[in-house]
């Protein structure tokens, strides 16, 4: 502490210039020298370029081996066509076309009435199943037969994919009658289990014939049930 301020300063200097001198000293001990590192980037410029190097080689080797293979090929064609004439050729198409016929004969499948198919029946037809063929069965029941296949696109969940799926495989015999409805005597509740008759459409008839008399055709029902009315449903009537 005797030092003068102007000793300390120049102490303190020395001292600091120690301690840079042995940093910098660790340092370029921890950091290889120049040479070594050009030599390594220069060995892996080199690898990468050898590398490089094979790849074209292998990938022209390949191509030139597919070009041989071709030209190889068009060859035995060529020489396969030459040795076959026209007429030979005719002979064997004849003859496969035949043997694709037999073993690939055209399946006729039958077509399905739809007033007297079973469950069992309808299942063969395409997209329908147990669940669907049951429900077709039960609104035929309700409906008292088809009188047109297109009706089919009233059951329940059926879409018009699925119904052209089908529709050539299907038919309604034209004789066939439908099972009607007694417009003037049946109840109530069998008007209104017909499909095509809601709960105030039947109200209207059983308040019409219990008050004004008989319905006895269809351009009357239409008048007593109004506009609403299904078209349809002039098939299912019977005014007897």
């Amino acid at each position: 502490m005797t030092f003068s301020r102007s000793e300390r300063i120049a102490i303190i200097t020395i001292v600091s210039m120690i301690v840079i001198a042995l940093v910098i000293k660790y340092l370029l001990i921890q950091i290889p020298p120049k040479d070594e590192f050009f030599k390594h980037d220069l060995d892996s410029i080199i690898a990468r370029r050898e590398a490089a190097i094979d790849s074209v080689r292998v990938a022209d080797s390949v191509a030139k081996a597919e070009a041989r293979a071709k030209r190889k090929l068009s060859q035995q064609v060529k020489k396969s066509t030459k040795n076959y004439g026209k007429n030979n050729t005719k002979k064997f198409s004849k003859k496969q076309a035949d043997s694709a016929n037999v073993e690939n004969p055209t399946i006729v499948e039958p077509i399905i009435n739809l007033n007297t198919a079973d469950t069992a029946l309808l299942q063969q037809l395409y997209g329908i199943g147990p669940s669907f063929a049951g429900r077709i069965v039960e609104y035929r029941e309700k409906l008292g037969g088809f009188v047109t296949k297109e009706q089919l696109l009233e059951v329940y969940g059926m879409d018009s994919a699925r119904y052209y799926g089908f529709m050539n495989r299907i038919t309604v015999d034209s004789s066939y009658s439908p099972k009607l409805l007694r417009i003037n005597y049946d109840s109530f509740k069998a008007l209104f289990r017909h499909p095509y008759l809601n709960y105030e459409e039947v109200k209207k008839i059983v308040n019409y014939r219990e008050h004004k008399g008989l319905i006895t055709s269809w351009r009357q029902l239409s008048k007593v049930v109004g506009e609403g009315i299904n078209p349809k449903l002039q098939y299912y009537v019977d005014y007897q």
